[in-house]
């Protein structure tokens, strides 16, 4: 998301759409391995399954604290020069792939909703269905409105109650994962 907010400021919506597009299609290989990885894994012996749950709890309150202790500047700068239609979208799809919260939250998130007795493929459509619209959306909200967060959010004050937000909204996800 802070990508698309920094390409929306200084590259406009209609260029960000490209890095949206990898990104999505980066998203589509996270869920879809996740949840062939979560079959395997429901398969085998439940402490397995609940081992793996439980670590990726861990990470998620790692997350959180990263969050609530973080600095929230926001860079002025943004982002400069020309990027091409697919250096954008190649940019997209690695930061989806490379980024562990994304992994931690589909491992911790998808097997309250995958059902052992069910076929994989079908589960797995309904959740991209469920991501990639909830994704567009949120990558739009935040390439949509990038100029007018950047002035609201400059000074970085409420930048830092944002983060303390996230944190605490992980912090109940990863309560739930441990209940």
């Amino acid at each position: 998301m802070t990508l698309a907010f920094s390409l929306g400021l200084s590259l406009g919506y209609r260029k960000t759409l490209w890095m949206m597009a990898g990104e999505m299609t980066g998203v589509v290989v996270v869920v879809s391995t996740t949840v062939f990885l979560l079959g395997w894994l429901l398969r085998l012996d439940p402490i397995w399954f609940n081992g793996l749950a439980m670590v990726g709890a861990v990470y998620l309150l790692w997350i959180a604290r990263q969050l609530w202790i973080a600095d929230p500047q926001l860079s002025s700068e943004g982002v400069r020069g020309s990027l091409k239609p697919m250096s954008l979208a190649a940019l997209g799809f690695t930061t989806a792939i490379m980024n562990p919260k994304g992994w931690a939250f589909m491992i911790a998130l998808l097997p309250g909703f995958m059902d052992a007795e069910r076929a994989l493929l079908p589960q797995l459509l309904v959740f991209l269905s469920v991501m990639l619209t909830t994704e567009f959306l949120s990558l739009s909200l935040y390439a949509g409105g990038g100029r007018w967060l950047r002035r609201a959010l400059g000074e970085g004050a409420p930048m830092g109650v944002l983060n303390k937000i996230a944190a605490v909204l992980m912090i109940g996800v990863s309560v739930l994962v441990f209940v």
